[in-house]
């Protein structure tokens, strides 16, 4: 493998080419000539290291992670054919026949056997390392139930790191914290999952894991940005079927009324909700309020409560303007 060099000679002294590096043998040579013009180049670039035909310029294997219970850093004792693992200490020097060590083999215990599984046994013994393999694996299960991405379960996993180290887990369940991690990294990234949502894929009662969820922001002082409504809209238009246009009038329907002292602070799933069913109404289309309430997953007095203040924001909004 070659590649251009910028380093030590500039150019060749006998056509002056610009020179390239052998990376294989380590020489300097000229690009159009090929004159060595320096023998074992040292370079204190990084080793890639690259077992395959692609260039994937990687080193020292996988990079740690939080979704780890041990962050991928522990050593395990492999599993490798035709290594030292297959014989014992004696099997060379008390058996020159082959068939001699096949028995020897099968009928005594190896001491690789019983390293590795002392090994395996030592780094996950203690009780946090048992209790953050299990939490990864959860997280990584809900993740992929919900469809999230590895950035948020590592984020999440962090929020469980947390916890666990200002010991907020000791005593309580290990499920309802991982919801409430999972749930407080999708508020922090602006994805609209709902408690009721990451508590369904992982098991969990309601109750309990907003119990967590509320220990974890207090306890960590964490403060999630204030979920935005308007990415609730997609969503709701999606599972009720409804068009993009419909989608987009309720967003104006929104943005004209977001600032209104009757909509701050009410639950933002439950306002997309309502404004969705104003813009189907305004479009003349067949929705009911129980079909926008199914999709949104929330209760049909809840989306009248909101359709009634959102209806008098809009008649204040437009006598302020002026309009009949």
């Amino acid at each position: 493998m070659l590649s251009n060099h910028s380093g030590l000679e500039d150019h060749c002294m006998a056509c002056g080419s610009p020179p390239i590096t052998d990376n294989f043998t380590g020489e300097l040579v000229c690009s159009s000539c090929g004159v060595v013009l320096k023998e074992r180049v040292e370079t204190l670039s990084p080793e890639w290291r690259s077992f395959s035909p692609t260039d994937d310029r990687a080193r020292v294997g996988f990079p740690s992670s939080l979704l780890i219970h041990d962050r991928g850093l522990s050593t395990y004792i492999g599993v490798a054919s035709g290594s030292a693992q297959d014989q014992q200490p004696g099997d060379q020097e008390n058996n020159k026949d082959s068939s001699s060590v096949y028995v020897h083999r099968a009928s005594s215990p190896i001491p690789v056997n019983r390293l590795r599984k002392l090994n395996a046994m030592s780094v996950s013994s203690a009780p946090i390392s048992r209790n953050l393999k299990k939490a990864t694996w959860e997280i990584n299960r809900i993740s992929s139930c919900l469809g999230l991405a590895w950035q948020v379960a590592e984020r999440s996993a962090y929020f469980y790191r947390k916890a666990l180290q200002k010991k907020l887990i000791k005593g309580r369940s290990i499920s309802g914290f991982v919801a409430a991690s999972i749930y407080l990294a999708c508020k922090e990234r602006l994805i609209p999952r709902t408690i009721d949502e990451v508590c369904k894929a992982g098991g969990v009662d309601r109750p309990f894991a907003t119990h967590c969820y509320k220990i974890l922001v207090g306890e960590t002082h964490i403060q999630p940005p204030v979920t935005d409504p308007f990415r609730n809209i997609a969503k709701i238009s999606t599972r009720a079927g409804i068009e993009e246009r419909v989608s987009r009038r309720a967003m104006e329907i929104l943005s004209s009324v977001a600032s209104h002292a009757t909509i701050v602070g009410k639950n933002p799933l439950v306002l997309a909700a309502a404004a969705l069913y104003l813009a189907t109404v305004e479009q003349r289309m067949n929705v009911t309020k129980t079909t926008i309430a199914d999709a949104a997953e929330v209760s049909t007095i809840s989306l009248r409560k909101r359709l009634t203040d959102i209806t008098r924001a809009l008649q204040d909004v437009s006598q302020r303007q002026g309009r009949p």
